[in-house]
């Protein structure tokens, strides 16, 4: 009996393994028309974000991208400004908020430019940089031969201002501003640069401009001419910065304040009796702004100017003008005339004219190339009258 229930157990035991053999070929996938099982794909989960912050996001495919459409850069903004200050108390103007390059309304001044002005100086070969120490320069040069167009006698650079002037330059490009003045804070602020601040500014969001640009742009500003011609003037500096980062990409400044210590003669004619000068649009981004009061027109002329000296402002009452023998319009600034848009700029603006009993003549229009132009200034006194001619 004994040995009979272990045969049984013996058989069922073999029965059992034998079944298990089976189940193994099966799902190992030998068993006839069966494949053999493959394991799932892996299932890929994102890490939990921590409390407060989102979850990250799992990376998809790159796509292929077209190339980025080329689009025209937008119209570059150039802006001036001038402070003068016969009794040293002209109040800055009021600050703004930082904008973009084509919004930007500085601290001093604010309108568009002309987008391509007429040189007014001869572009040299191959001009080096201007450096702090140069004595001649493309600006220096130009400055003289407007001078000259005025019968007034050659400026030199001054040295020893010349690093401040080319620190108040780098100030206005890396701090992307255009005003009289340094920022205490800033970390480009010198004090020989905030010296040279009150004298002449030219920025631009355009890398190319320089020396060239600041001056023509100079000339047509009603209350920037005026400093140019000052028969004291003796000694200038200046300086040139760019910045390819900022809004503003380049910046010129020329010190036309400190250089006051000869014996001015007056009057002044620009352009004088029988000169020959280019034919240029008036600045439309002063401050203040010289259009403000005058009547609107397409385009005005660059201003003709007469300077009859201090203690002469406000002598001019009218002013008449003929081109090729044909009468033309034109806007009259004096000290007792000029009306700026608000009540800080007129009353700039007339300091600035008063300074040097400065009248100007804005024609309606820019003077034709080649043209032979007859102007008079009435005054109390009688006429001032001469010609002069527009280059061809």
């Amino acid at each position: 009996m004994v040995r009979w229930r272990r045969a049984l157990w013996a058989i069922l035991g073999g029965a059992a393994l034998f079944a298990l053999g089976l189940s193994g070929l099966w799902l190992a996938g030998w068993w006839p028309g069966r494949e053999a099982a493959r394991p799932p794909a892996p299932r890929v989960e994102a890490p939990l974000a921590p409390p407060g912050a989102s979850a990250p996001e799992v990376p998809a495919a790159p796509a292929v991208q077209a190339p980025p459409e080329i689009q025209e850069p937008s119209a570059p903004t150039d802006l001036a400004g001038v402070r003068q200050d016969p009794l040293g108390t002209v109040p800055p103007a009021p600050a703004t908020e930082e904008q973009t390059p084509e919004e930007q309304t500085p601290r001093a001044s604010a309108q568009s430019a002309p987008d391509t002005p007429e040189p007014l100086l001869a572009p040299p070969a191959a001009a080096p940089p201007e450096s702090a120490g140069a004595r001649t320069s493309p600006l220096l040069a130009g400055l003289n031969r407007v001078r000259a167009r005025a019968g007034l006698p050659t400026v030199t650079a001054e040295v020893a201002w010349q690093a401040g002037c080319a620190g108040h330059a780098r100030y206005l490009v890396r701090e992307d501003r255009a005003e009289h003045r340094q920022d205490p804070a800033s970390p480009f602020r010198s004090a020989a640069g905030e010296t040279c601040a009150p004298g002449h500014y030219f920025v631009s969001s355009r890398a190319e401009s320089g020396p060239d640009r600041a001056l023509t742009y100079w000339v047509g500003g009603a209350f920037h001419l005026p400093q140019l011609i000052d028969p004291r003037l003796t000694r200038v500096a200046s300086g040139v910065a760019h910045d390819a980062a900022g809004a503003f990409q380049s910046a010129v400044v020329l010190d036309v304040r400190r250089g006051l210590t000869g014996a001015g003669r007056y009057p002044v004619r620009y352009p004088g009796p029988g000169q020959a000068a280019p034919s240029l649009r008036a600045a439309t981004g002063e401050w203040p702004d010289a259009l403000a009061g005058c009547p609107t027109v397409a385009a005005r002329g660059a201003p003709v100017a007469l300077l009859l000296g201090p203690g002469r402002a406000g002598e001019v009452t009218g002013v008449t003008l003929r081109v090729n023998g044909q009468a033309v319009g034109a806007c009259l600034l004096t000290a007792s005339t000029f009306t700026g848009a608000n009540e800080a700029e007129t009353r700039v603006g007339r300091g600035v004219l008063a300074a040097q009993g400065a009248a100007l003549a804005l024609p309606d229009m820019p003077l034709p190339v080649g043209a032979g132009v007859q102007v008079s200034f009435e005054t109390a006194r009688g006429p001032v009258a001469w010609s002069f001619r527009t280059q061809p």
